[in-house]
Parts: structure tokens; sequence; C-alpha cells
């Protein structure tokens, strides 16, 4: 060979998965040594035999199936001397017209250590016999320096053994399964009827004889469909594949031969793992991709098939990007599935109307206008954990697109007629109602969750003492040591004591008084929550009575103490106090007038005896007797006693008319 055969197998691309490819590309050579006879298929076959590896397990008597090559012989042509002649040429391009690459017989060497090859063919009308061994060291070696005269009919037959250690877990030890393998690899040519008999077979097993396995495994699911990817045409089949053990997978072919496999669920992630036919028996699918670009953007080994990268742009322009292949695949295939997936698809949306109840955010998504979204999105058989993420995913993507749309919709103001853009904002404005309601929905569900959490965590307390119920409640109203500007909206329940303490300038929780800006000269005292309300006071005063604003604060007891000494109201007035007397700043740090602040502050606590004692006379009862109230002497706020039976009902008393709506009530 004019070439250094040990470097053009190191170099050769050839991962483990593809350590079947050397018996691929001899059967492959078998098929075409037949067509070079010219009289069809009929009447010729290929016979594959796997053999075991011949180790101490093997020779003990042990008869496990261990591949460790394979013979492989056909009724073909031969190797004559042109034949010869092309094997022994390291990029041969003999066979350039139908595809072969002139490198697939390094790859026998790449996974055995030895191969042979025993070869009939005729010349002159003579039948004569050439046997050479094939390998690294001695490259083509021959028996005999001329081919000897024999009697036998034309045929190949060659064998390998000594598989590489790297290469033995791409190899299945199940016959059938190698039987399988072979057809996926030559599915094109099973389908069309364009090859051999084949047969394989093995020590200890049955004949497998290939074409019969297609017939019963494999059937024509559709028939060939045509689709362009930046202005090249691609060809498109679909097989259904009855064995229990495949799964649904996605093959790009290149000259009559698969390339790359992968997975069809990535593409098409609404696909359960099997489907069922009309008898309920359960198939696979199996979606062959062929096209010229395939042909010629496959690599030498058959391994790979070029593309333009995603990340970066590619000086070659007649390159496809993958991305917009799998588009052209999937958009092409999903309107073939149609019955396939009428079970699927009617399983999945009652599961997703029987989430929906609980969780009514996702309600807008039931909505016909999102149910191909819905259908090509949502795997089937979803567990309530990633049906949830699922459908999060899906809210988020209509969610962007209304954007999008939106943006869209505006630019069209200037150069749509008032009846165009009139038409197209009433359209947009009704998917802006829908995606606000499943945002209300979610906030709303949010609370009724919270609500639960809170009434769980009480009855806890209930039962056991060491439960720290008041610092529980402390991060479910407010996380503990932070203040508004670390925290979102959404993780702030303020609600549950007052809606209006959510519209806050400033919120601190667990700070000392003099680390708040505004509030320097103040003491370290750490109340559990400071709300300032610069802007908005609260309580019944009018918005511009006091045009400074107000400050809240809360304070926690644990649930059922009953060891009051004094007031515990006491320490929110002495904060107050302080706050009054210092140097109190803006947001702005301008100052502000402490005596135009008004002050309120909520105590909640059980309202044990101890309690009731220290409070008597000095503060109303509410009108349900379950908490106090009592206004400050200075007149410019007062101090609220809150019951956690209190506040939890009536944070629900609140909330029914939303819980309602939604049908999340609990009686």
């Amino acid at each position: 060979m004019l070439a250094n055969i040990k470097g053009l197998v190191d170099r050769l691309e050839l991962s483990q998965t593809k350590a079947m490819m050397p018996l691929f590309e001899s059967i492959s050579n078998a098929i075409d040594a037949i067509e070079a006879h010219g009289n069809g298929f009929t009447g010729h076959s290929i016979r594959i035999r796997l053999v075991a590896i011949n180790d101490l397990a093997h020779q003990g008597g042990d008869e496990t199936l261990v591949v460790d090559g394979f013979d492989i012989r056909d009724d073909g042509v031969g190797f004559d001397d042109r034949n010869l002649a092309s094997f022994k040429e390291a990029h041969t391009l003999s066979k350039v017209k139908i595809g072969g690459r002139g490198v697939g017989r390094f790859t026998f060497l790449k996974v055995f250590s030895s191969v042979h090859v025993r070869s009939i063919f005729k010349q002159q009308n003579k039948n004569l016999l050439r046997v050479f061994d094939f390998s690294i060291k001695n490259e083509v070696k021959e028996e005999s320096d001329k081919p000897i005269e024999i009697q036998e009919s034309c045929g190949t037959q060659i064998s390998m053994r000594g598989m590489s250690e790297k290469y033995k877990g791409g190899w299945s030890n199940d016959p059938e399964i190698v039987a399988e393998r072979i057809i996926t690899h030559f599915l094109i040519r099973f389908a069309a009827c364009s090859c051999p008999s084949m047969i394989l077979e093995s020590s200890g097993h049955a004949p497998i004889d290939l074409k019969k396995l297609f017939d019963s495994k494999v059937l024509t699911h559709i028939s060939e469909q045509f689709f362009d990817v930046s202005g090249i045409t691609f060809s498109l089949q679909a097989y259904r594949h009855s064995d229990g053990r495949a799964r649904h997978d996605l093959h790009l072919c290149a000259n009559g031969r698969e390339v790359t496999t992968s997975k069809l669920r990535n593409l098409l992630p609404e696909l359960p793992e099997k489907l069922l036919d009309s008898d309920q028996k359960p198939y696979t699918l199996i979606v062959l991709v062929t096209g010229k670009y395939l042909d010629d953007n496959s690599n030498q080994e058959r391994t790979r098939i070029s593309f333009q990268s995603d990340e970066e742009l590619d000086l070659d322009k007649s390159l496809v990007s993958r991305q917009a292949l799998n588009q052209g695949i999937s958009k092409t295939l999903r309107p073939l599935l149609i019955d396939d997936l009428k079970s699927t698809n009617e399983e999945k949306r009652t599961q997703i109307e029987r989430f929906v109840e609980q969780a009514p955010e996702y309600r807008v998504l039931t909505h016909p206008r999102y149910k191909d979204i819905i259908e090509r999105s949502i795997p089937p058989g979803l567990s309530i954990e990633k049906l949830d993420e699922a459908l999060l995913h899906v809210r988020r993507t209509v969610e962007d697109d209304v954007r999008k749309e939106a943006r869209h919709v505006a630019a069209l103001f200037e150069s749509e007629t008032f009846e165009q853009y009139q038409e197209k904002f009433k359209e947009l404005a009704e998917k802006i109602n829908e995606c606000g309601k499943a945002q209300l929905a979610a906030y709303i569900a949010q609370r009724r969750t919270i609500l639960d959490l809170v009434k769980n965590s009480l009855k806890k307390t209930q039962a056991d003492e060491k439960y720290p119920f008041e610092r529980v409640l402390h991060k479910m109203i407010f996380p503990m040591g932070t203040t508004s500007k670390d925290v979102f909206f959404e993780q702030q329940n303020l609600w549950v004591i007052d809606e209006r303490l959510c519209y806050h300038t400033l919120l601190t929780s667990d700070k000392k008084l003099k680390s708040v800006s505004g509030l320097e000269n103040t003491s370290g005292k750490e109340p559990d929550i400071l709300a300032f309300f610069y802007d908005t006071p609260i309580g019944i005063a009018e918005a511009d009575s006091l045009p400074s604003g107000g400050v809240v604060i809360i304070e926690f007891k644990r649930p059922l103490r009953d060891n009051y000494d004094k007031d515990p109201a006491d320490q929110i007035i002495q904060r107050f106090r302080e706050i009054s007397e210092g140097s109190v700043k803006n947001i702005d740090g301008r100052p502000i007038n402490p005596a135009n602040l008004r002050y309120t502050g909520y105590l909640i606590a059980d309202l044990t005896p101890s309690l009731h004692k220290q409070v008597f006379g000095r503060y109303h009862r509410t009108a349900d007797n379950e908490g106090y109230f009592s206004s400050l002497s200075s007149g410019n706020g007062y101090i609220e006693i809150i019951s956690y039976d209190k506040l939890i009902k009536d944070a629900e008393r609140r909330n029914r008319i939303l819980f309602d709506k939604l049908g999340l009530h609990k009686n």
C-alpha cells in the first residue's frame, strides 16, 4: 500500500458506540459484490456467524456467547485482480459512485487484531482462490504468489477475531439485538428490498433470517415525505417497530446507510415511550432522513455529518444548521402522527385538567388557543412535580410570546390603518388578559398555600412545645435578617396581617434600628418587622393629611406563652419613642418631622390569661373578642394585639372571594 496504514488507523474517528462498524462495512461490501454480478439479489445470500471468545470459561464448557469476532460469507464476484488492487489502495475511488469513502476497511483494524480473507473469483472462465491476511503490520499478505484454481463457486469469506477491549462495550452478546442493529443500519435497503437474503448464526442460538425479522418487526408507517431546509431538499420516512425493547429513534442516513442515531423524543417530547396500535400492541417509531446533503457531508468513516455551528458563523455557507434540520424534521413529522398521538394527547389533557384544579395559575393553558403548544411541549405520564415544571415553562413561553407580539403591534400603529391596528390590538388584549389572569391565579394560589402552612404550623406547635412557630411564622411573613431591598415582592407575605403593609417604602426584619437608613441616631434594638410608609400613611387617615407617612412595627410572641409580667406591647411603644426622638430622614436623605409620622404597631400573640391581665383596662376588645386595640396617647397611632387564630381567620375572610373564584376555598 502507498500509505502509512498505522497512521490511517490511528486517525480514524471511531467511538465505542460505533464498534459494530466493521460488521456493517463487511455486509456493505458483500452487497456490493453480489450487485456486481448484475443479475439482481434473488438467489443470492449473505451468511453472518458470530464467534465466541475462546477464553478459559469457554474452554471449561461455559456456552454463554461473548462475541470476539465474526465470519461473513457472500456469493459475490470475489476479490479479482481489480478488486484486490482497489483494496490495496488506501483511499480508493472505486466505489465513489455508490457512496464509498475508500476507508471503511480500516475500521476492521481499528476494532480487531486479526482479519483473514478467503475469496473465489472468476478469471478466464476459471474459478480461482485467493487467500490473504489484512493487518497493520503486514498490510495485505497473500498466502501464495498467484491464485489457485478451485472448483467452488464464486464468493468471499471474511473472518475477524481479537476484538479490542475498548470496543467490547459497543457489541451486544444477544444475537437478536445484533440482528436488529444490522436491520437498522441497512433499513433503507430492507425497506426497498434492495439487498440479498441475510442469515445470522451463532453457537447455541437458532439462525435468524434478517429479512423475515424485518417483515415481522418493522412496518412502513407513512409514505415518503420531502421537506426543504435552507433551500436544500431532504426526504423523511417513518416506520413502526414492534420490538418492545426498542425506543423512538431518528437516523440520519448517507448513501443508503445509517450514519448517526439520536432519540426522537428529543425532537418530539410529546411522544410516549411506547405507542399503541389498534390492537393495543406497543410499537415505537424509526424515522429515516436522507438527502444529497447528507451523502455529501458525511465523514469518511460514516460516523458523523457536518453541520453549520449554531454558536459560530461558519465560512462555508453550503452547510445546513442542525437546529434548522431538526425543526424541519419535527415540522414535517408532527402532522403525520396525529392519529398515533390521539389517545396520548387525550390522556395528557385529562391529567392537566385535573392538575389545574389544584394549580389554577395554569388554567389559561387549557384554552384551545394553546392546544398545539401543550401537545408539543408536555411529555406524557409526568409526575405532579415534573408536570408543574413543564407547565411553568410553557406559561413563561406564552408570556414571552405575548410580550414580543405587544412590541410588534405597537410598531404597527404608524404603518397600519386604524381598523387593522384595532383588530390586532383586540386579539393581543385578549391574550394579555389571559396571561394576567394566570399570574393573578398563581399569586392567589400562593396565598392559599401560605395560609395552609401557617395553620399546620400552629397545630404543630400545640403538639410540640419545642416547635419554633414564632420563627417559622416570621420567615413566612418576611425573611429574617433582611430588608425589602434584599427580597422580591413574592417572598414577603405581609398581607396575612394587613393588605396595606405590602405597599411599603422600606421594610426591615430583625435589623438594629440604628442600622436603618434615616434612623442612625436610634438604639440597637431589633424589632421583628419594621416598615416605613414615607409616601402613603396607613390607618384611617387621608393620604394628604400626613405628608410624612407612617411607621409600622410588628412583633411576634411564642404561641401559648403565658408568663407576661408587663404589657408585651410596651417594646413596640419604646421603638416608636426612639424613632420620634431621633433625627428621622426619608429615603432621599431629607429630614422628616416625626410629629407628622403615624405609628402603627401589631403584636401577634395568643390571648393567654397573663396577657389578658396585663392589658386589662388599657385596651379595647375587638368585635370578635379575639384581639385588642388601643390608640397611642399622643393621638398619632395605635397598637393592635391579634391572636394567631384571629390572624388566620381574618386573612381567610379577606381572601375568601378570591379562593372561591378559583375553587380553592376550604370549609
